[in-house]
Formats: C-alpha cells, structure tokens, sequence
C-alpha cells in the first residue's frame, strides 16, 4: 500500500531564473553583471538619514567669548561694589585730657589776668588762656589742650565738654590762634592778643 505525502506546516520558496542574451561572442563581463543583477535581492527604499552638521568652534571664537565673559564680569563686580553701602568712618575719639605742672600763681596769676580781662564766652575763656600762657609763662613752649585744660580746672571753670581742644581748633581756624612749635600745640597771634585786651574794655 502506497504511502501519502504528508502535508508540513511550512511553505517553501523556489526561484527559477531563465536568462536569454544576445552579444558578441567571447564578451561574458556583461551576462556576469546581468546574472549578478538578477540574483541580487531588492533593496527596500527606506527613509533617507540627514547628515548631521557638528559646528566647529575655532579658537578665535573661543577667545572672543571668554573676553566678552570677562568684561561682563567686571562691570557685575563694579555694579556689586557701588550698590553695596560703605562703611561709614569712625568717628575721632577725643584724647582724655590730664593735669599738667605748671605754676600758675606766680606774678602775674592766672587769677588776676584772668580778672583784668575777663572772658564773656567759653571760647573768650580760651583765648584768654592762651594768650595768658603766651604773654605771662613764655617757659611754656608750645601751648597744648593738657595746659589749657590745667588752667580751667584752677579757675574751676567748666571741663565737661566732649571734645574739650574743639575751640582751639575753631580759634586757630578764625586766625586767632597760630600752631605753635610742634603739633598740637598752640600760639596767640598779635590779632587775637587784640582781643583779649578788648576784654578789659568790657
């Protein structure tokens, strides 16, 4: 009993290629092509990939950056420092005057000068000090605040002033007063000796 064929699950493909060709004898490189073309499985014609372009940067650019970044930078920074607030300065602490050795009851006293022209004001009270020390007391080279400061504690005159060498300044300021043979040191002009002899007109 003969056997059937049995039927598979598969599928099989069979290709038969029939050529026919006309050329001149001896020339094969052209049915080789032809047969070659043939066999060839068919390209499918997919999306065409765009070439990316990478752009380069030169070094030319990169500087001209890096300089533009630079002077962006430090008109930020001067920008920062002007709108920051400043530090207000310090303000001068007065020095803490002292009791100098001075003889101030030898003729004449400070007493009397200071009754034959007797100071209205306290800034009369300091140049009538000065221009004492300066015309009674001439071993006194260089008046200073501390001598000043001595004389008004000896007349009992008021010492509590913050800043108690200020109406030198001002004297000295308004040409009453001269700075003396160092710093910080003081000395009556004739036209503030004027003054002072004002004082016993009343």
């Amino acid at each position: 009993m003969a056997k059937k064929p049995s039927k598979g699950t598969g599928t099989s493909k069979v290709r038969f290629i029939m050529l026919e060709a006309e050329m001149p004898e001896g020339d094969l490189a052209q049915i080789t092509t032809a047969i070659q073309n043939a066999l060839r499985p068919a390209q499918t014609n997919g999306p065409r990939i765009a070439r990316s372009t990478t752009q380069v940067i030169g070094q030319s650019d990169l500087e001209d950056e890096d300089v533009i970044d630079a002077a962006d930078y430090a008109d930020d920074a001067a920008e920062e420092a002007a709108a920051a607030p400043t530090t207000p300065p310090k303000p001068r602490k007065p020095a803490k005057r002292k009791i100098v050795q001075i003889d101030l009851d030898a003729d004449v006293s400070l007493a009397t000068y200071a009754e034959k022209y007797p100071p209205k004001n306290e800034q009369d009270r300091f140049l009538m000090t000065v221009a004492y020390l300066c015309e009674e007391r001439p071993d006194v080279e260089g008046v200073t605040a501390d001598h000043v400061y001595t004389c008004f504690r000896k007349l009992n005159w008021s010492t509590g002033s913050k800043d108690f060498a200020q109406p030198l300044r001002n004297l000295k300021a308004n040409q009453l007063l001269d700075q003396g043979p160092s710093r910080g040191t003081y000395a009556v002009n004739h036209i503030g000796l004027d003054r002072v002899h004002k004082f016993a007109e009343g």
